[in-house]
């Protein structure tokens, strides 16, 4: 009896599997190609309410087995691409081929970035642009300010080289430098805490190489809920994860400056649900300015690795750097004309597009620094250091729970160096405006012996910018809940975690150089007083204003929650609310405490420790040996945004959102008092913002008016103070088309800024301009579309140096260009030219210069730099 009951069961089982075999027979299969016929790799392919799909391979084929037969939704979407979204019956096997239609602004595309809920451009109250790989090909950035200057709304300073580049969003002030209220980011996760610390902005540890899948870049919205100390929006580099097999191998040769660089990136499937990527860069070269030695050298490596599961994936990632690039400063230009109407141009021998105060006569840095004599190379330029590792997940609980979570360590340092043109006049100006400083002795020579006489009659007091960064590591976490409570609405609960180190000492030094250009610059020294080139180990000039060390811990506890809910087929709500508590503790040991007499006079630092105090040596600041202000601060504010999005129709939607925000402050960015509490905590932003996001039959429209109003306190600058509140509103117009061979897309911004308070209220902010524009054509052609030009033109209308609104910076354009050749299959050539005509374009003064005397020190966009690359993708 038994052996027949054990019979019959496996008899059942065995019909059992071979019922559901039957019922979940059939395969849908085809390729995927976009509206010129060629086929398009890692598009996503899903059957709709269903976890059933697949992903093309790198022939562009898809197949998707074990359907059940039945009517369903096929939708297939693609990073730049608009969904292709089709019904079908399933009855046995299906051959589907599909075409997509390109869109390098397709609503279609699933943001992540900024939002409480992952969802399409088109159902989000908030104004997102995206960036793809084609993008960033196309306008061959040579660093991450250069990527963000297409992105609307945002107005990158990017001349200072790779790294330290201030940005300005919507009118939100650049301040203080860098980027105090908007968060950059590396899949989710800050870079740093805080985007404006001196000398260790975030952009110094970021660069944008072939891993780099896509950005996202979000303005305003739900950015103050969604992150710290990015109120006024969010740039997000997501990386490539390798689902879809396939690399790439490049190398870049600099064709009329030296540069050579390999690229290299492979992502492949290695099991079920299981693939990895990995790739980076190596590089060596002088840089598109003439330096007179290699300044940028290093590389990164990065890779990920994720397995996904029915419900959901696990991935992990490391990331190391280790970087070295010139920092481009403030640099002698000459200035003519008026303060309204001014010419900022070239002086004798000094080309203000491809010479930089930098020389190969300038190497040694020396300081004191935790007492004692200490000596830097000046060629380490912005040098980082980054090794970091993190990992995520996310799953499906089911009952309608979903969990998501990340987090990452980075153990960050390094060095931070350039040589900054203080003051430049005739040679008589300058050795007077050093020697009463310094009490210098002994004539001016060259360092050879001979008159400092430059042909040109110019000369310039440097500040050797020698800062090192001994800790900026960090830890970051955050985890969110999202429940479903019906259909309609959903709850999402989440917790940020952060923890910050600053660890920062400046130590400068200072300098008499010729104005001249190619990296030759002849450093002048005072007989028998200079010392390494040096007329000080400190800044005499500046009143030896600037030694300082920052030991500092900031630790942030953030839960925030977030609502979403969809009061009708097109209307929907969401709503979010932050709590951000902070507390900072530490030192900060400033220069010119130690050393003096009973006056208070500086007496100095015996240097060579041969027991006297020479004339040089008693204007060398240290670093106070006592423990210096302690910092013991707690504080805490709240955010809140609150947007409607209302879906016209499948092509169109209209949306607004007020939002109001906060950004603490940086260690370096505020002064504490004697209690240990800083005298600003944080600065405010409220934002209110109402747009229109439209589908054209060839492309996209995206259009967003906004307003905000910025409560900033008073804050430091390196030695003076900076700080007011302000106002702006403004427009912003994006738009992509496609018309076949032809693509064009590009994005303008109006602002109406204004300070709102103080000395020079009713002024425009400075560097703030009305207009900030782009442009991107391109032209593909050949059989398969396998050739392609292109030019990138950026824009902005004049500004103003200074808040008083004295001295005029002309507006500009200038031009990339890049064409690419298909020799074979997978085998290209291209050649990219940034300012393709050497455009002059200032995005910096020092003061307001002296137009009286024809001189300033300024920073421009450097000239022309092309470069060829050879590439294989495969």
């Amino acid at each position: 009896m038994k052996k027949q009951l054990h019979f019959r069961i496996a008899v059942l089982m065995v019909f059992l599997l071979s019922t559901t075999v039957f019922v979940a027979q059939s395969t849908i299969s085809g390729s995927v190609k976009d509206q010129n016929g060629e086929l398009v790799p890692g598009v996503n392919i899903l059957l709709k309410g269903t976890t059933t799909g697949s992903t093309s391979d790198f022939d562009g084929n898809y197949e998707i087995k074990n359907v059940e037969n039945g009517t369903y939704t096929i939708v297939a979407s693609y990073i730049g691409f608009d969904n292709f979204t089709k019904e079908i019956t399933v009855n046995g096997n299906l051959k589907l081929d599909i075409t997509i239609k390109e869109n390098a602004q397709s609503l279609d595309e699933i943001i992540v970035t900024g939002v409480v809920n992952p969802k399409s451009k088109l159902e989000s109250s908030v104004s997102i642009s995206t960036v793809g790989v084609k993008q960033i090909e196309q306008a061959s950035p040579r660093s991450a300010g250069e990527l963000f200057r297409s992105i609307p709304g945002i107005r990158a300073e990017s001349s200072g080289g790779e790294g330290n580049a201030n940005f300005n969003v919507r009118g939100v002030p650049v301040s203080s430098g860098g980027s105090r209220y908007l968060q950059l980011q590396e899949d989710g996760l800050p870079i740093l805490l805080f985007g404006d610390t001196s000398f260790g902005n975030a952009d110094n540890f970021l660069r944008i190489d072939s891993n780099v899948g896509r950005v996202e870049a979000i303005r305003g919205g739900s950015a103050s809920t969604q992150t710290s100390n990015g109120p006024a929006g969010i740039i997000n580099m997501i990386s490539k994860t390798g689902r879809t097999e396939g690399g790439t191998v490049g190398a870049t040769y600099g064709l009329d400056y030296q540069t050579s660089r390999l690229d290299f990136e492979y992502g492949t499937p290695i099991g079920e649900g299981l693939y990895y990527h990995v790739g980076g860069f190596m590089r060596v070269g002088e840089g598109p300015r003439n330096i007179g030695y290699q300044g940028n050298k290093g590389g990164q490596l990065k890779a990920n690795i994720t397995k996904e599961f029915k419900n959901g994936y696990v991935r992990t990632y490391f990331k190391y750097l280790n970087d070295r690039s010139v920092m481009y400063m403030p640099m002698p230009v000459s200035l003519t004309g008026s303060n309204s109407n001014p010419t900022f141009g070239n002086l004798p021998g000094f080309d203000i597009t491809s010479d930089t105060p930098h020389s190969v006569n300038i190497q040694n840095t020396y300081s004191v620094y935790d007492g004692n004599p200490t000596q830097n190379d000046m060629r380490n330029g912005n040098n980082p250091v980054s090794a970091s590792v993190g990992a995520e997940f996310s799953f499906d609980l089911g009952d309608d729970w979903k969990v998501n979570a990340k987090a990452r360590y980075s153990n960050n340092s390094g060095q931070w160096n350039a040589p900054f043109t203080a003051n430049v006049g005739t040679v008589a100006e300058i050795e007077t405006l050093v020697r009463g400083a310094s009490g210098a002795t002994g004539a001016l020579t060259f360092q050879d012996g001979t008159p400092f006489n430059p042909a040109n009659g110019l000369a310039q007091d440097i500040r050797y910018f020698d800062v090192t960064i001994e800790d900026l590591s960090n830890f970051f976490s955050d985890v969110k809940v999202t429940k479903a409570i019906n259909d309609n609405i959903g709850v999402t609960v989440g917790m940020f975690s952060a923890t910050q180190n600053t660890k920062i000492g400046w130590q400068w030094s200072s300098a008499i150089s010729e104005v001249a250009g190619d990296g030759k610059a002849r450093l002048g020294v005072f007989d028998g007083f200079s010392q390494g080139g040096a007329y000080s180990f400190g800044q005499p000039v500046w009143g030896n204003c600037c030694q300082r060390k920052y030991n500092t811990v900031h630790n942030v506890n953030s839960p925030y929650v977030g609502v979403d809910a969809e009061i009708n087929e097109k209307l929907n709500f969401d709503g979010s609310i932050r709590f951000e508590n902070v507390n900072v503790n530490g030192t900060i040991n400033s220069g010119q405490l130690s050393n003096l007499d009973a006056n208070g006079d500086l007496i100095g630092f015996d240097y060579n420790s041969d027991g006297v105090i020479n004339d040089f040596e008693s204007t060398i600041p240290t670093i106070a040996g006592n423990p210096g202000q302690a910092i013991s601060d707690d504080y805490n504010f709240i955010s809140f945004s609150a947007g409607l999005n209302y879906k016209i129709n499948d092509g169109s939607a209209v949306f607004g959102r007020y939002s109001k925000g906060a950004s603490g402050r940086a260690a370096d960015r505020n002064t504490y008092g004697s209690d240990g509490l800083g005298d600003v905590q944080f600065d405010e932003i409220s934002q209110f913002e109402i747009g229109l996001k439209k589908r054209l039959n060839n492309g996209v429209l995206n259009v967003t008016g906004f307003v905000s109003n910025t409560d900033e306190g008073i804050s430091n600058e390196l030695n003076r103070t900076v700080g007011n509140p302000f106002k702006a509103l403004g427009l912003e117009v994006e738009s992509a088309y496609n018309f076949g061979d032809f693509s064009i897309n590009g994005s303008v911004t109006y602002t109406k800024a204004e300070i709102d308070g103080g000395a020079n209220k009713g002024n425009k902010p400075r560097r703030q301009a009305d207009f900030v524009y782009n442009l991107a054509p391109t032209y593909s052609f050949g059989a398969n579309k396998q050739h392609l030009f292109g030019i990138t033109i950026l824009g902005t209308s004049k500004s103003f140096a200074q808040d008083d609104n004295d001295l005029v910076m002309p507006g500009y354009a200038y031009v990339n260009a890049v064409a690419k050749v298909s020799l074979t299959k997978g085998l290209s050539l291209s050649v990219n030219a940034n300012n393709l005509f050497d455009t002059i374009g200032v995005t910096e003064v020092e003061g307001n210069g002296n137009i009286a005397g024809g001189l300033a020190a300024a920073r421009t966009i450097s000239g022309r730099s092309t470069t060829m690359t050879l590439q294989y993708s495969f």
